[in-house]
């Protein structure tokens, strides 16, 4: 009895494991990545949070520079004012009468303070303007103060041809003078205002 022929269609060969399945992790992230993520995150927060601080300090840097010219502006619409006897505040007046006492720069400094200007306030420490001699580079005490100066000329032949000093409370205001304004910033850095005839 012959024996039956070869079959035409051989079963198909089993298929091959996929390389790919020896490495099921082969997408994840590795350790190294995910540290490398985390550290940029990081850098990201600390430079908005940098940067958020710098624009804050420097908004309060132009806070207590507006409040300088405020008051520079204030003292030229009183020096305006002062000559003549209906100016205000009447502790600024220059006297009316010869041999009158003089108005000093302490009355009306206190008097000034009762007008809109007493509401302002050192953006750094969020309390009343003070009023200091001079800005101290450094001090943190000084930052946001107001510096009001004269300047007063010297006897002809000194070696500075003025002397700016700072207004005591004794000063007369019985003549106009030079002044300057000032405020310092947060490092105790002085910022020129301005100068007037007060």
């Amino acid at each position: 009895m012959d024996a039956a022929p070869p079959s035409a269609n051989p079963s198909p060969a089993e298929p091959s494991a996929s390389p790919a399945s020896g490495s099921a992790s082969g997408g994840a992230l590795t350790f190294s990545d995910r540290l490398f993520l985390l550290l940029l995150v990081l850098t990201l927060v600390g430079v908005g949070w940098v940067g958020r601080l710098s624009y804050l300090e420097g908004l309060k840097t132009e806070t207590i520079k507006r409040h300088g010219e405020a008051w520079l502006s204030a003292l030229q619409h009183v020096h305006e004012q002062r000559q003549t006897a209906q100016g205000e505040p009447a502790a600024c007046r220059r006297p009316t009468n010869e041999g009158s006492p003089a108005n000093t720069w302490q009355a009306c400094h206190e008097a000034l303070l009762q007008t809109e200007l007493g509401s302002l306030r050192n953006p750094f420490r969020d309390e009343p303007l003070s009023f200091i001699d001079a800005c101290q580079p450094g001090q943190a005490a000084s930052a946001g103060s107001v510096v009001i100066k004269r300047v007063d000329p010297n006897p002809p032949g000194s070696a500075s041809p003025v002397n700016i000093v700072g207004m005591s409370p004794d000063t007369a205001r019985d003549q106009p003078r030079q002044m300057q304004v000032k405020v310092c910033d947060r490092g105790g850095y002085a910022i020129s205002i301005g100068e007037l005839t007060f």
